[in-house]
């Protein structure tokens, strides 16, 4: 499944400020990085220095894949889903969404991010995000299909104290793809890969 699929994280306002100040420091080492002489291509030849450029291009590519170099906000999201599905084994293909599973855009039942106060917009690869619409509805089914039949019973504003709690139960046991997003923006915000310091006027090399 090729394309892009676009997703907000509704998240603390502090843990996204983070976020974006990771994406800085990665855009000033991803300059830093540039300046290497591997990377130089003036008064190369158009053929070795199109082959320069091009192996510039994949080094990039490794370094965002294995954490080192979170330079935009949508590298930093698919290096934290990737890792946040292979720690929950959910890395895997999954069966087809049922028609009643929620729809891409729909929210999720037991979804509780309304309390969070800022977002993050981040453009996914569209196979990554199926994948994780995937793992939380199997997680989750049997729970959704609770919350909803409790719903059913209970139509419009509930003030019963063990109905309330009764929904909080299942409720609990859903897995949303908010709940991954989140996870995820932690887990590449504690990564254990550092990046290099950069000065304040780097060297100017060709534009990549």
């Amino acid at each position: 499944m090729a394309g892009i699929t676009t997703v907000t994280v509704k998240l603390g306002q502090a843990v996204a400020a983070e976020a974006r100040r990771r994406v800085e420091d990665g855009k000033r080492a991803r300059v830093v990085l540039s300046a290497d002489d591997r990377w130089f291509t003036y008064r190369l030849p158009r053929e070795e220095a199109a082959r320069v450029r091009a192996a510039w291009r994949e080094e990039v590519e490794r370094l965002r894949r294995g954490g080192e170099l979170l330079d935009t906000l949508d590298v930093l999201g698919a290096f934290g889903v990737r890792a946040e599905l292979r720690a929950r084994g959910w890395h895997r293909r999954w069966p087809p969404l049922p028609p009643e599973a929620p729809a891409e855009k729909g929210r999720w039942p037991g979804s509780r991010d309304r309390h969070y106060t800022g977002s993050l917009t981040l453009r996914l690869p569209a196979e990554l995000a199926a994948q994780t619409r995937a793992g939380c509805w199997d997680v989750s089914k049997e729970a959704i299909a609770e919350l909803r039949r409790w719903r059913d019973r209970n139509p419009g504003t509930v003030r019963d104290t063990t109905e309330l709690a009764l929904y909080e139960q299942h409720a609990v046991n859903i897995t949303t793809p908010g709940d991954i997003w989140r996870a995820a923006i932690r887990r590449s915000l504690t990564a254990a890969q550092s990046a290099p310091n950069c000065p304040d006027t780097p060297p100017t090399r060709c534009d990549r």
